[in-house]
């Protein structure tokens, strides 16, 4: 983004974002659809991926750092966004290859052995991810099987904290997996 660019879109932000979105909006759409269409190989997933990243930049306006380069900005918010697209994308191809594979007459068990396998690393690598508490109250649960009276007991925690964290472990790992 050039100077006067820049400058001037820091300036809109202060008296009218709709202006300054549009303004950067129309400098810099081609450049990061371009970009995107690189990595994604698809027009439609391309436009997706870079509206998502400007709608983006509409919700962090208030967080944005002046100091810094608006398009290196977006770069990164669509770098993230296409990372995170290619994760879910492989664990949906999983899933599609591992449904397939059942249609092949071949061995069953070892199928189930296979994708079980799978489900674990996936399983043990979020939960490598937790944070220290999460992961602590999410073992206590799982490996030990106490109960959330026992674990709250046992960490001085209230039974409700419990709750919160093992719905929030439980919802990381349901997005790894599906």
């Amino acid at each position: 983004m050039n100077n006067k660019l820049e400058h001037e879109f820091f300036r809109l932000i202060k008296s009218d974002k709709h202006k300054a979105i549009q303004m950067v909006f129309e400098a810099y759409w081609n450049p990061l659809f371009k970009h995107a269409i690189k990595s994604v190989h698809c027009k439609c997933l391309a436009q997706d991926l870079v509206q998502d990243t400007f709608i983006s930049l509409w919700d962090n306006l208030e967080i944005l750092n002046f100091n810094k380069s608006v398009l290196a900005y977006l770069y990164a918010i669509l770098k993230n966004k296409t990372l995170k697209f290619y994760e879910k994308d492989e664990v949906r191809s999983r899933y599609a290859i591992s449904m397939a594979s059942f249609g092949i007459a071949s061995d069953s068990n070892t199928q189930n052995i296979i994708i079980e396998k799978e489900l674990t690393l996936i399983i043990n690598a979020e939960i490598e991810k937790m944070p220290k508490r999460m992961k602590e109250i999410y073992m206590l649960k799982k490996e030990d099987d106490l109960s959330i009276k026992q674990i709250a007991s046992g960490l001085s925690l209230s039974e409700q904290t419990i709750k919160n964290q093992l719905q929030m472990a439980y919802q990381r790992l349901r997005t790894k997996i599906v």
